[in-house]
């Protein structure tokens, strides 16, 4: 599993769009509220799409949101 951040928004339009552009990309993620759980390295050129709808990334995440992102990562591994 690579670094793990969050990235937060303003709206749950703006996070299931977040969310479906990681995964259309092959990357996971899980949602949390306004924000992504993600461990999914962005490229410079997405920034122009994207950044609109982000409104904080962090890697300062609770053991609550490692733990959601593990137990994604455990049910897609079955």
């Amino acid at each position: 599993m690579g670094h793990l951040y969050k990235i937060e928004s303003y709206s749950e339009e703006a996070v299931r769009t977040l969310a479906q552009f990681i995964q259309a990309k092959g990357g996971k993620c899980c949602i949390a509220g306004f924000a992504v759980i993600t461990n999914h390295p962005f490229k410079e050129r997405d920034a122009g799409r994207l950044l609109p709808l982000i409104g904080k990334v962090t890697d300062n995440l609770t053991e609550w949101d490692k733990t959601q992102f593990e137990v994604l990562d455990n049910q897609i591994a079955c």
